[in-house]
């Protein structure tokens, strides 16, 4: 997996825009139904991990894309990345406000923030991972 990382790591910032692009024309789409599993007791939305991966995902190529060649990302532009991809997460679904057929959901919010922080946490961890191998 460190390798995989080590390879995209150029293409990381093409990566961000394509899937930040992607998360926004999907979201723009009219009337895009709810997923869910149905068991005895009650219903599970998928439509909220699918919130959870596609925003957990933006967060990692965002990190990546302004990791340095040694893959260290200052506390600073942590503290700016985060909050400006949640801002970007927050207006996301707040447009869908205006699209036919969607609403808005905190839930929804809640998770793209979840994701966020999540994947934040593994970038850290794999980051300090790939650190310790260059070291050695």
């Amino acid at each position: 997996m460190l390798r995989i990382i080590k390879l995209i790591r150029p293409l990381a910032k093409y990566l961000m825009i394509v899937w930040l692009l992607t998360i926004l024309i999907v979201s723009s789409i009219p009337y895009i139904p709810t997923l869910k599993i149905h068991t005895a007791k009650a219903d599970f939305r998928l439509d909220y991990l699918m919130h959870f991966c596609e925003y957990g995902l933006l967060a990692f190529l965002t990190f990546l894309s302004f990791a340095g060649d040694e893959f260290r990302i200052g506390f600073r532009k942590a503290l700016i990345i985060i909050p400006c991809l949640m801002l970007i997460a927050f207006l996301d679904e707040l447009h869908q406000k205006l699209i036919p057929g969607r609403t808005y959901n905190v839930n929804d919010i809640l998770s793209n923030m979840t994701g966020i922080v999540a994947a934040s946490l593994f970038t850290y961890i794999v980051f300090r991972i790939i650190l310790n191998g260059i070291k050695k």
